[in-house]
């Protein structure tokens, strides 16, 4: 009688423990999971957006024409997980374009994580292959719908934040986007080799002073002393600080002629 009551504890004991190291078990990797994700959103915090307004959300085809229209290309920081501070660590190990990263495997990043610390060794980067594979295919509808089974789509954000502050209509490198520029203009820096946002954001004052000082007198009016400071921010995708500045621009009554200029 003993015998059977001592197997008895014992059996009890022995569920109770393996119960327990189960539970641990389980706990730990939903912790871990946590603990992944709010890393990755300690580094890149500030590329977040604010959830977009199901009443404002593009589907279909849509999204396909405003992804390629208000997304620069390459920038991978459309990928859930990947910030500014994600992206300078990739672009410094010769990481820069959706290509690029979607050719790499998972331990080939880890090994590039793990030379920057422990905040940056406990991200997983596994999720960020099937996203900049589908943006990299172009798959818009897909890399959307992928990024909401955990909430709201960080790409979809980006697209309404440019719609939002009316960029959308722009090309990437149209140097219109430039509050002071138009089409005549824009011909006369292209003709001068300057082609794109980060070109004219890099280019001298003097320089552009120089180009329309060299196209005629109507041209002279025009003040260009902001459209490098535009154009930065456009090739950054800054679009709430463009429209700032612009706004501010707008608010300011331009000198005899120069609206005529921009607007030619």
């Amino acid at each position: 009688m003993s015998i059977f009551l001592l197997q008895s504890i014992f059996l009890v004991l022995l569920c109770f423990i393996i119960g327990y190291v189960i539970a641990r078990f389980i706990k730990q990797k939903l912790y871990d999971r946590a603990a992944l994700k709010t890393a990755s959103n300690v580094i890149d915090n500030e590329d977040r957006a604010q959830p977009v307004s199901t009443a404002t959300q593009a589907t279909g085809s849509a999204n396909e024409a405003e992804f390629y229209t208000s997304i620069k290309p390459d920038n991978l920081q459309i990928v859930e997980g990947i910030g500014p501070k994600m992206e300078s660590v990739l672009n410094e190990n010769g990481i820069s374009t959706w290509s690029q990263l979607a050719s790499k495997s998972v331990p080939e990043l880890q090994a590039i994580l793990n030379k920057y610390g422990n905040r940056y060794q406990i991200i997983d980067p596994t999720i960020w292959l099937e996203q900049v594979k589908l943006a990299a295919a172009g798959k818009v509808d897909d890399l959307i719908k992928l990024q909401k089974i955990d909430g709201v789509s960080k790409l979809e954000n980006m697209m309404y934040l440019g719609r939002k502050s009316g960029f959308a209509r722009y090309k990437q490198d149209d140097l219109k986007i430039v509050e002071g520029i138009g089409p005549k203009i824009e011909v006369l820096l292209r003709n001068a080799g300057i082609e794109t946002w980060q070109q004219l954001s890099v280019a001298e004052l003097s320089s552009i002073k120089a180009i329309l000082h060299t196209a005629g007198p109507r041209y002279r009016l025009a003040t260009p002393e902001s459209w490098s400071l535009q154009a930065r921010l456009a090739n950054n995708e800054e679009w709430s600080k463009l429209r700032e500045i612009q706004d501010k621009l707008r608010y300011v009554r331009p000198k005899q002629g120069e609206q005529e200029i921009a607007e030619a």
